[in-house]
């Protein structure tokens, strides 16, 4: 198994909170493979729920509760820019973090800037709903294969770089990953 798959495969471990052992994770040779491992190994849910608008909930929550702002200061476009202290705002950022209670919170830049993907309240939705989907359902999550394929799908495009793939793909030969 290659650097990228490698990696892919922790990211994958990471957001679903499970271990995916290597003689596993070298039979797993497909994206649609390995959504039906997961399907097998997880809780399985009746209905689906959004995992981006689950992390902005955590996230409006905590900002609330952090910046003493009203609930409606807190819409999936709204730049984090615009609603905390520029004097403050790593400090705020950190606490909003820490209020969140998940295991990935994205970091700033040593400038204090965010990543274009996390400047916006629903972009750091997306993030936590990729990177850590397990903790942002909460205890005892379930699943659903659309939740699943969610997941997958983003988390390669962000670790390996592949947003178009069908799921009989397969990741050496067919997306020329290693």
């Amino acid at each position: 198994m290659g650097l990228d798959l490698l990696e892919f495969t922790l990211a994958i471990e990471e957001s679903f909170g499970l271990y995916l052992p290597e003689a596993d994770a070298v039979r797993l040779v497909t994206p649609g493979q390995i959504i039906d491992y997961l399907e097998a190994r997880l809780p399985p849910s009746a209905s689906s729920q959004c995992l981006d608008q689950l992390a902005f909930y955590h996230i409006r929550r905590a900002s609330m509760q952090v910046l003493s702002k009203p609930r409606d200061a807190f819409r999936p476009d709204v730049l984090w820019r615009d609603i905390l202290l520029p004097e403050h705002q790593r400090r705020q950022w950190q606490l909003v973090g820490q209020a969140v209670g998940l295991p990935k919170w994205p970091r700033l830049s040593l400038w204090g800037s965010w990543p274009k993907d996390v400047e916006s309240i629903g972009g750091t939705a997306r993030f936590l709903a990729m990177r850590c989907p397990s903790a942002v359902k909460g205890q005892a999550p379930a699943w659903t294969r659309r939740e699943i394929t969610e997941v997958i799908t983003r988390l390669m495009a962000e670790e390996l770089g592949v947003k178009a793939f069908n799921m009989g793909d397969r990741f050496v030969q067919d997306l020329g990953l290693s």
